[in-house]
Formats: structure tokens, sequence, C-alpha cells
């Protein structure tokens, strides 16, 4: 089946949906850099300064106790700015590029669910432009993560192909549960990936599987992600 996005043939609602989410995409970029370069040196800086302080008042066990639960707070602290950081924009996609960022992103969903997820992807990564990688990596972070949402899910797997001209993605599940109507929340996360697809020259299809489970198809043309 098919999944087209309401109003997909109505151009100006899809311009206005492609505007939303790159002016989202760039809030997300900036707020994440501010976290990492304002907020980061901040939290280290004051991690130093109690650590200088717990060692000057070691002989005070009182203080030297409050001190280091400041630090380990402090510790605390840097680990969720790292993780709102990389939820924001992750760096493994500027850094490593976008295959790399979407095995970092399966690895961290599946180590939450607590489920096997098998991959696959092409010998050699193509060149994306930003833009059109972070919506690539946006539509499969938000296709797994609906499928982990199902019922019964025994396992999930995320294949990349390229044929021909085109990018394939698939993202798809299995489960023991009988397919079901999504949930509102879930239909509107189906409605944003279709859209990122079409913004992307693309279509999304949603396939129930046989054995129980469904699968979220995006086949993009390349032309429009270099």
């Amino acid at each position: 089946m098919e999944f087209i996005a309401p109003l997909d043939d109505c151009s100006d609602a899809n311009a206005l949906t492609a505007h939303l989410q790159q002016s989202a995409e760039k809030t997300r970029a900036a707020l994440s850099r501010e976290l990492h370069d304002q907020m980061g040196g901040l939290l280290v800086a004051a991690a130093m300064d109690v650590g200088f302080a717990e060692q000057a008042l070691a002989k005070d066990d009182r203080l030297r106790q409050q001190l280091s639960r400041a630090r380990t707070a402090l510790a605390a602290a840097i680990e969720l700015k790292r993780k709102m950081v990389e939820s924001l924009r992750p760096s493994v996609l500027d850094n490593f590029g976008l295959f790399e960022a979407i095995r970092w992103e399966v690895k961290q969903q599946s180590g939450l669910a607590g489920l096997t997820c098998t991959e696959s992807y092409p010998d050699a990564e193509p060149k994306f432009n930003q833009d059109a990688a972070i919506s690539l990596f946006r539509l499969v972070q938000e296709s797994l993560a609906v499928a982990l949402r199902q019922p019964a899910v025994k396992s999930a797997q995320v294949v990349l192909g390229i044929d021909g001209d085109s990018l394939r993605i698939c993202v798809s599940y299995d489960s023991d549960a009988p397919n079901a109507a999504l949930s509102p929340h879930d239909v509107l996360s189906i409605c944003s990936i279709a859209h990122r697809a079409h913004i992307l020259g693309g279509r999304l299809t949603v396939e129930p599987l046989t054995a129980g489970g469904s699968e979220y198809r995006a086949t993009l043309p390349l032309r429009r992600l270099a």
C-alpha cells in the first residue's frame, strides 16, 4: 500500500512542510551547538573547580563529601548535556556520514528496546547534501521508532540499498501480534515520514508482512540527494 501524506497534491502545503522541517532542523542544530559550546564549557569548568576544592579541603570530611556529591551531580549533568546534544543533532552524522549515524541510532533504539536489529548497507556511501542527509537520518529514526512501538515486536531490520539511480530504505519489524490499526501518534509519525520522502522526490509505502509485522519502504532518487 502506498502511503501518501495528506495534501500530497498541494504544492503550497508541501513547500510549507519542507520549510517547517528545515527550520526545525536549523533550530535543533543551533541549540545543539549552544549546549555543546556554552553549557558544556560551563559545566566542565565547574567540575574542575569542584575537583580542585575537593583536594584543597581533603581534611574536612563533611565538606569533602558534599563536594564529592556536587562533582557526581556535575558529571551526570555533563552526560545529560551530551545526550541532549546528540538527540538534537547527532555529531556522528556530521563527522562520519549518514550510514554511521544510522548505525549509531539503530544501536541506541534497539538497545533501549532490548531487541535485536539487523542492518544492511551499500558498500560505498553516496555523497549526500547536508539537508538530505539529516532528512534521511530522521526518516530512518522515525520509521524505526514507530516499528519498535508496535505490540509484540520480536526483532527489526534496517536495510539500505542502491537500485540504479535510486536509494532504497526499508525498515521492517517482526511481530507475534496481528497487525492492528496504528495509534493516532504513530499515524502522525508516518505522515511526517511520508512528507520527508515526498520532499526528497520519493514515496513511502507501508506493507504488512505475512508472518506478522510491517515494512516501511522509501524509494528516493539519488539526484535529489546529492
